[in-house]
Formats: structure tokens, sequence, C-alpha cells
């Protein structure tokens, strides 16, 4: 025998809740509630598969507490009911997740013919749910690995924060610690979990790549533009999660365009007139402080708000030392099974290497030195040995402090920006003003480079 599906009527018309009851309880199991209130509290207790909203209730409008319905989880299909089809309500309800509408008085067949493609919807959309999870459980996407309690209220933070659909989530810790994992962990349980994640290094590119990667462009907009034009990553993450990595690289120009898009949910392409529509949560990372930076005027402090409503600070690898050696267990795993190789563990050499090593890159440095260690050796065990080039790293410091690069610093305080602008003149100097030798000297791109310059006008 079929399992009957749970429907919740959320309806203030007695009447009408009676009329629909009737159409529905031989085949459903029909719910009933008088305001968004009692539906909210009907569909926490008892996870219907469908949900017949109406727009006019007493206490709440409908539209108004429908993303409070789509974020429920398992979340819900959900049918607006109105009384007057407003285009506006028709388009914002479906833009908010809805289904579809119905029009009161509610026509039969219609009513019948709905209610049969959303209870389809619902089904596929809960398998498609369980088998997302079931990939996420097979490839550990979902779990993080690491006991350390700074780093586990981290993961509990993001798995509370994930519930939002909206709320804006700022990431902040060193290079490597995985704030893109953290991101994603993140969109993978949240509401939006169905659209795209969409990541993009805002240091990786000059403002105008930037803009026309962010918001698009029109046709001819510029030269080497393509003949059609271009949609942005805003277009592309309709719906889902933009996440922005070192977003403390934005010219002020794009932020204040995002900004925009936050308050607003629109923006214009590069060379466009007509407006665009999107809806997207924004997830952003930084390897330094923000708010410092938007203290000393380098960030908005009206954007820095809008994206940090929740801050998640992700501790070092080095202030985790617990966790060192069941990372580096579950990379060997990895890599074993990459390369068709079979380490089972560390010598006791290998296992005080690895803690006593400084991992100035984090995770990403421990990933990489297990890659490197499981693809060229073919030992049983992770030996001391195998690990020698980490030496070569621990000894860099003391090369650089034998060359002259390390100065003292005043006793009083110091601004940061000062530092680098001095380190980048003496630089740019010594590379005879040459800024392409000067940005290889530094290790850093041209494009970064040229915009420090102008941030501390040091521009001939």
């Amino acid at each position: 025998m079929r399992e009957k599906h749970k429907i919740l009527l959320v309806d203030d018309e007695d009447h009408f809740r009676a009329a629909l009851r009737r159409l529905l309880e031989k085949t459903h199991i029909v719910l009933e509630a008088g305001t968004g209130t009692k539906g909210l509290e009907m569909a926490r207790q008892e996870e219907p598969d469908l949900i017949l909203l109406d727009i006019g209730l007493p206490d709440s409008s409908g539209l108004e507490i429908l993303p409070r319905f789509k974020e429920l989880r398992p979340s819900p299909t959900v049918i607006m009911i109105t009384a007057y089809e407003h285009v506006r309500d028709v388009v914002m309800a479906i833009k908010r997740g809805a289904f579809d509408y119905l029009v009161k008085p509610v026509d039969l067949d219609e009513f019948e013919v709905t209610i049969q493609k959303a209870l389809e919807h619902s089904g596929l959309k809960n398998e498609v749910d369980r088998l997302r999870q079931e990939v996420q459980r097979l490839r550990g996407e979902d779990k993080l690995i690491g006991k350390d309690p700074k780093f586990m209220d981290a993961q509990m933070l993001a798995v509370k924060t994930a519930q939002s659909r909206d709320a804006g989530v700022l990431i902040q810790g060193e290079s490597g610690v995985g704030k893109e994992l953290f991101a994603r962990l993140i969109h993978n349980g949240s509401p939006r979990a169905a659209y795209p994640f969409v990541a993009l290094n805002c240091a990786a590119f000059g403002t105008e790549i930037i803009e026309s990667e962010l918001f698009g462009y029109e046709k001819g907009a510029f030269t080497g533009a393509r003949a059609e034009g271009k949609n942005g990553l805003l277009q592309v993450a309709d719906g889902g999660t933009l996440f922005l990595d070192e977003v403390v690289e934005l010219h002020p120009e794009i932020q204040a365009k995002l900004l925009r898009v936050l308050e607003e949910r629109e923006f214009y392409p590069v060379g466009g007139t007509r407006k665009k529509q999107v809806d997207i949560r924004i997830v952003s990372a930084c390897n330094q402080d923000l708010w410092e930076a938007s203290e000393q005027g380098r960030f908005r402090r009206d954007l820095f708000f809008r994206l940090a409503t929740i801050r998640i600070d992700l501790p070092p690898l080095r202030e985790r030392r617990g966790d060192i050696l069941p990372l580096a267990m579950t990379f060997m795993d990895e890599f074993n099974d990459k390369y068709g190789k079979r380490f089972r563990g560390f010598s006791p050499n290998a296992e005080k290497i690895l803690l006593s090593h400084p991992w100035p890159g984090n995770i990403r440095e421990l990933r990489n030195t297990l890659e490197r260690v499981i693809l060229l050796e073919n030992d049983e065990n992770v030996l001391g040995r195998h690990l020698h080039f980490l030496d070569s790293f621990m000894a860099e410091g003391e090369k650089l402090e034998k060359s002259g690069f390390f100065f003292q610093l005043p006793e009083t305080s110091v601004s940061l920006d000062e530092i680098e602008k001095q380190i980048i003149r003496e630089a740019y100097e010594k590379c005879k003003r040459n800024k392409s030798k000067t940005a290889r000297y530094l290790k850093i791109p041209r494009h970064i480079l040229t915009y420090r310059m102008k941030k501390f006008a040091m521009e001939e």
C-alpha cells in the first residue's frame, strides 16, 4: 500500500480549509492551521511533504513567513494561495521558493493537477537530498577532521549558520586553514544546497577583470569582450552561494557595487543599462582581520557589517597539534587510494617531525606533504627520512635573518600599512623601478603590486 503524503493547510478561513480537507483526506493525511505561527509550529513537528500557504494570514503575510517554511529541514514544497492574483506577489513568492500558486476560488481541475505535480516534485527533491547526503557521507565532505576545542566551536557555529538562508558569514584565518571547506559545509547544509556554490578568489585578478567576472558584461561593453556578452558569477550563483575568498582585496568601487547587490538584490552588468535581479547568499573569507581593515579605511564598514553577520575564526594548525596526526592519516588514506600505495602509518621519528613542524601553510601544507611522500616513496610506513624536505622550509627563516631582511620594530606602535609601504618602496628601488621585476621579487601578481602602489600614492 502506498504511503500517504502529509499536506498542511495554513489558511484562516475555516470553510475554505474544510473544503480542501474533503478533497484531500481520502488519499492524503491532512493537517490544518489557522495562523502562520501555528502553521510553523505544526510544520516543525509533523514535517509535511506539501504546504498550502495563504498569503493573507491574520498574524503575518504568507510571503513574509514563506522563507521560514523553506528553511525547515527537510524543506517542504509550498504552494501559495491568494485571493487576488497580483503579479508582483506571484513573482516574489516564486523567487522565495514557492513551487506554484492557486487563486481563490480554486478551480478543481487546476487544483488536482497542481497538487499532483507538487507532490511529485517533493518526492523527487527528497530523493535528491537523500542521494546528496549519501554522496557526502561516502566522500567525507560533510565531515571535518579535528577535535581541538576552538576548531569544534567553529564547526558547530558553521552548522548552526547553515540553517539560515541569507545571513552573511565571514570566515577568517590564515591561508590553508580550510576556509573554503567551511564555506562548502555551510552551503551544503543550507536551504540553498540544491543551487550552485560558486567561488572567486578576489586577490587573483585586477579590478577590471573582477568586475566583469562578478557582474558579467553586455555585448560590446569593452575591447575584447565576447560578441554575445557574458553572465557574471552573480548570475551563475543565483539561488545558491557565492564564496568570495580574500574579500579584503576588492577595489573600493567593487565594494560599493557589491553592497548594492546585498541591499537591493539587483545589479547592472558592465556596459548594461537594464537591471538584473539575483537571489544569493554571500560567504566571504579573509586571511587578516577584516574589521581592522575597515578601521584603517581599507574596507567599507557598511559592507563589513553586511558580510559579517556571523563571524567564524579558524585556528591555525600549529594551535591544534592534537589534530595533526589524524589529519595526516586521512591524507595518507586518500593518496594511498589515488596512487595505489599501501602506507599504514608513521614511524616515531616521522610523528615527531610532523608534530614539531610549525606548518606555516597549515592544512594545505600538511596535505601537500603527504601527497609528495606517498607519491615518491614505497615503504610500509612514513619514515623520518621521507620528511627531510621539511627541514629546508624550517631553515628558511634563518636564511632570511642572515640576509638582513629582519628589522627591529620600534617601541611605540607602528602602522602595518607603513611597514608594507616601506618594503614595497625598497623592493621597487632594488629592482630599478621596474614593476614587473618588483612583483616577481615580492612573489605577488603585478596587478596587486600596482593596486598597493596606488593605495600608498607611490605611483610615478
